[in-house]
């Protein structure tokens, strides 16, 4: 998995959504449809996205990246190493991070939360 460092406005926050360059992203090879990457956008945050889509152009390679859920700092390594997860059949902690961050899930469930809090009690 490659690790690329971006900063992301608030706009592309909201969104979800980004556009990268290739010459920009500062990787070696080109990406492909489908490839999950981790974005370092400053400080200890990491988030997952993936390649929605790419557009070759004479002058450059453009990746349209889905963003989804943070990774935890320590989990870092291990993804961008490629680290295979645990096949014991438990699921250990580092599994459950990584399905949330693939599915997003870590950011959607605190705004359910406050909307349903809304509902009870803001009658």
């Amino acid at each position: 998995m490659e690790l690329i460092d971006i900063e992301l406005s608030e706009f592309t926050r909201r969104s979800r959504s980004l556009v990268l360059a290739h010459a920009d992203s500062g990787l070696r090879r080109g990406l492909e449809y489908g490839e999950r990457v981790i974005l370092h956008t400053g400080g200890d945050e990491y988030r997952t996205a993936v390649v929605a889509d790419v557009d070759f152009a004479l002058e450059d390679t453009h990746y349209r990246l889905i963003l989804g859920g943070r990774v935890p700092a320590e989990l870092v390594p291990e993804k961008v190493a490629g680290t295979a997860p645990s096949l014991s059949g438990r699921v250990s902690v580092h599994d459950i991070a990584d399905m949330l961050a693939r599915s997003g899930a870590a950011n959607r469930i605190p705004m359910q939360r406050r909307a349903a809090q809304r509902l009870l009690f803001d009658r």
